[in-house]
């Protein structure tokens, strides 16, 4: 299911990905506010769980390496906007061992692989 999961993820154009994502999120009882209609922004949705506000970054979520320069905006987003906690998705990807510890270091939950599709398996 994992597999098949991340074969029909790769095909997927962005709004898909991102629908099926805020759906993920909506069952597991999060409140899913969309944030990036026209991809400028550095973080892509707001979920909100009781007090907790969370946000989202998946926007390069197809992408073969990921660096720091994303997570530093989406740090940066989470700043101005008071969030506790922010993910980014890097769902095909590779992330560097830079852009690792720059997100332990601040917060941010990198979901890849396995975990995106057991996310929207749930």
């Amino acid at each position: 299911k994992v597999a098949e999961m991340l074969d029909a993820v790769a095909s997927m154009p962005w709004r898909s990905f991102a629908d099926t994502l805020a759906t993920a999120w909506e069952r597991a009882g999060y409140t899913v506010e969309r944030l990036n209609a026209g991809g400028n922004s550095a973080a892509d949705m707001r979920l909100t769980l009781g007090s907790k506000t969370t946000l989202v970054s998946a926007k390069r979520w197809k992408a073969a390496t990921h660096g720091v320069e994303p997570l530093r905006e989406l740090q940066a987003a989470m700043a101005a906007a008071d969030a506790s906690a922010g993910v980014y998705v890097a769902a095909l990807g590779q992330v560097s061992d830079n852009a690792r510890i720059y997100a332990r270091d601040h917060g941010i939950v990198v979901l890849q692989g396995d975990a995106v599709a057991q996310l929207l398996l749930k």
